[in-house]
């Protein structure tokens, strides 16, 4: 493998079966578990003796492969249609990497818009793994409940581990078992709050030396003190976007976050980034900031209303306006539930007098077609008017 490549095999066969899951589950309308994708390996075919790919399938997968890995560089990309299995891929993202592999690119989820192509440097990406790798000590162990084909898997479970030289276990179908055969000395599990909060729930204790790694979505106070109470030994929360990597990190769940060391506070709203390579760009916030000093900020919310659901932008208010187009529906109000992370809808109904329960089996039932899976408000009340404070503002139910 050329210095110029920081994957290796096994990150590469990583990345490349989350890619294939990921468009699968698309096409079949199965989730990634349900196709068994925890049991695929460099070894499963993509034939008819495999997963049995019909050509739109292997055309969108190889699609998916090129544009992560920038395959057209090196000249590579057509030569997917026409390899049998997963090992002949990884061996021709290996061999492109080592060519010409400068840059990759991540998609956005596009939960409630058009989704988004953001291209990293390599090298900025390496750039990070070394502000990590001096922040934290070496632990012996990493456990991944995340995805490794978005930016933030791809660091913590793809470049951290071949930094260091650690396994990485993949235990994202299992979070319930994330601590499984777990051999002694320190384990770092990267996850996300609504995983974390899973894991909460299927852990009494945790066992001596993990910390955990949380990113994608704000951790809510509640389960930070939970995971500290269940003797997890550090969580350090990660800011950051698709658009940027990792910004700023902390321990405690009340503190600032501390800017790494490639990011500097530009204007209120705004950061700029030295690259690897010494040039200068400028980040605009997506997120409300309020600056402590120059290197540690506090996030107050989304400027653009967006929640984060299972790592995906949903935003509420545009939830909202499509609930009102239902035509049992005379207002509404939609937020995020801190509890479980999901959606909830409070439903004014245009008329009285229906039993709630019929009323709210009907849109149930409505949602489940116009919703994505993330999109759905999974609890929804009924009432004669949306509740408001003494003030006249919108209030909690």
């Amino acid at each position: 493998m050329s210095s110029r490549s920081p994957f290796s095999k096994r990150a590469i066969t990583r990345i490349v079966l989350d890619l294939l899951a990921e468009e699968l589950a698309l096409s079949r309308g199965r989730s990634a578990a349900d196709l068994k994708a925890q049991q695929w390996s460099s070894e499963t075919r993509l034939d008819e003796d495999g997963l049995d790919l019909d050509s739109l399938e292997r055309l969108n997968a190889s699609a998916a492969l090129n544009q992560f890995f920038h395959l057209h560089e090196y000249g590579a990309e057509d030569y997917l249609l026409a390899m049998k299995s997963v090992a002949e891929w990884v061996e021709l993202v290996e061999q492109s990497l080592a060519a010409t592999g400068t840059h990759l690119t991540f998609q956005t989820s596009g939960s409630t818009g058009v989704p988004k192509k953001c291209t990293h440097a390599i090298a900025d990406l390496m750039a990070e793994i070394e502000s990590w790798a001096g922040i934290l000590d070496r632990p012996d162990h990493i456990v991944s409940l995340v995805p490794s084909h978005h930016i933030y898997g791809t660091i913590w479970t793809a470049l951290l581990p071949d930094h260091w030289d650690v396994d990485c276990t993949n235990r994202r179908f299992s979070a319930a078992n994330a601590l499984a055969d777990t051999q002694p000395g320190s384990t770092l599990v990267i996850g996300t709050p609504a995983l974390w909060h899973y894991v909460a729930r299927s852990l009494l204790t945790f066992p001596k030396g993990v910390t955990g790694v949380s990113s994608t979505a704000p951790m809510p106070a509640q389960l930070a003190q939970q995971l500290g109470g269940q003797r997890l030994e550090s969580l350090i929360e990660i800011y950051g976007s698709s658009e940027t990597g990792g910004i700023g990190w902390r321990r405690d769940h009340g503190a600032p976050y501390a800017l790494l060391d490639h990011w500097s506070r530009a204007e209120r709203n705004s950061l700029a980034r030295t690259s690897a390579e010494g040039a200068h760009s400028h980040y605009e916030f997506m997120d409300e900031i309020d600056w402590h000093d120059a290197r540690h900020l506090t996030v107050s919310g989304r400027r653009d209303g967006a929640v984060q659901i299972g790592g995906h932008n949903v935003f509420p208010e545009q939830i909202r306006q499509r609930l009102l187009g239902h035509a049992d529906v005379a207002d509404a109000a939609v937020r995020l539930e801190p509890a479980n992370g999901r959606l909830k809808a409070f439903i004014v109904p245009k008329t009285d007098g229906e039993e709630p329960g019929i009323l709210i089996d009907r849109i149930e039932a409505w949602c489940a077609s116009e919703f994505k899976a993330v999109e759905r408000p999974k609890r929804l009340s009924i009432g004669g008017a949306l509740p408001r404070s003494a003030m006249g503002k919108l209030s909690d139910w």
